[in-house]
């Protein structure tokens, strides 16, 4: 087994038409993120308001998806960065409710793209090999031995322009299970063996098959060969081994100050419109994720009204799929440099522009 018997595999809901992968650093992004200190402080207030019921000991798993959903209706859209785009090798990633917990499914998404680590080192700046981790910074342009694999039905659904853009590249559709049928495609190419990835770190990153061992061999030795780190994208981020990391240095300081940006922007619109007073709507843009302003923007709103906050949610968050619809939301990237580049001015009284809710 060499480098040309290792496949990249990746999981997603976006087709990429012109044959690339783009980092979410690269493209206007926007979620909801439950887990911020914001989203924990209006949890908080609707419990206490009855929007959200009381936690009991008897909770179950459809009482916590109903929770999250609720208080998804009141925080706003924030962004994210990553400047890598994560992939597994010869297999699909496991969901993570495999392992016990459930942040992230993949096994349900409607496409899948299998490329070659052979042709990606030479097209790509691979940064880190690793079973369920490998990544790749930038753009990734899919070679020519790559395959799209897109769930039947949501192929159909495609506009004929869309189909006509895919007449370039490899596309294969599918019906079933996508695990399923990344494993056979593997097999179909005559080059590739499919292994189970598993996202535990004591058997190495797979589960135990005749070929395993000699896969894991392989990876150990490309990475070796080619000085690519193998650390997980969590390792990555925190550096906790104190690695010599290069152009990834800033991945962890990047996402707060994306963050961090997309904080200071509601809270500067929710300021406006609600009329909070001057001291506390500078407090708030200043440090975002500070509970004790927190809790006071909270007694604001509860005292502007629960159902009259939310419509200032939905109006900003529509303002946000607005500006992204019309290509005008910057990328987290463009958000980087700008707040850096401010930065370099050393004056905290700089507020970076706008994203343009009001405009």
């Amino acid at each position: 087994m060499d480098v040309n018997n290792i496949a990249l595999v990746r999981a997603t809901n976006i087709i990429p038409f012109d044959g690339v992968v783009r980092p979410i650093s690269e493209v206007p992004y926007i979620k909801k993120n439950t887990s911020t200190q914001f989203s924990f402080a209006i949890s908080d207030l609707l419990r206490r308001v009855g929007v959200i019921p009381p936690v009991s000991f008897k909770i179950t798993k459809e009482d916590m998806e109903k929770r999250q959903r609720i208080l998804e209706e009141y925080i706003p859209y924030i962004s994210d960065y990553n400047s890598m785009v994560l992939w597994a090798i010869n297999g699909l990633v496991p969901d993570d409710g495999e392992n016990g917990f459930a942040n992230n499914t993949f096994s349900n998404k409607k496409c899948a793209i299998i490329d070659g680590l052979a042709e990606q080192l030479q097209l790509s700046n691979v940064v880190s090999l690793v079973p369920t981790d490998t990544a790749i910074r930038g753009n990734v342009k899919l070679s020519s031995s790559a395959i799209i694999l897109i769930e039947q039905s949501e192929y159909e659904a495609l506009s004929d322009e869309q189909k006509n853009q895919l007449t370039k590249l490899n596309i294969k559709t599918f019906s079933g299970d996508l695990r399923q049928a990344v494993e056979q495609t593997l097999l179909e190419t005559g080059r590739y063996i499919p292994e189970r990835p598993t996202l535990s770190r004591s058997d190495g990153g797979y589960k135990k098959s005749d070929t395993s061992e000699e896969l894991k061999s392989t990876i150990n030795s490309v990475a070796k060969e080619n000085n690519i780190l193998q650390l997980y994208h969590f390792n990555i981020l925190i550096n906790g081994h104190k690695e010599n990391l290069g152009e990834l240095a800033n991945e962890f300081d990047n996402i707060n100050i994306v963050n961090t940006y997309f904080q200071q922007q509601f809270f500067d619109f929710l300021s406006k419109r609600m009329n909070i007073e001057n001291r506390l709507a500078t407090n708030l843009h200043r440090h975002p994720n500070i509970d004790f302003y927190l809790k006071q923007l909270c007694q604001e709103i509860e005292k502007y009204g629960i159902e009259n906050y939310k419509k200032l949610v939905d109006e900003y968050n529509q303002g946000l799929e607005n500006l992204k619809n019309a290509g005008k939301l910057p990328t987290p990237q463009q958000v980087v440099d700008l707040v850096r580049k401010d930065m370099e001015k050393d004056d905290d009284d700089i507020r970076q522009d706008g994203i343009g809710i009001d405009d």
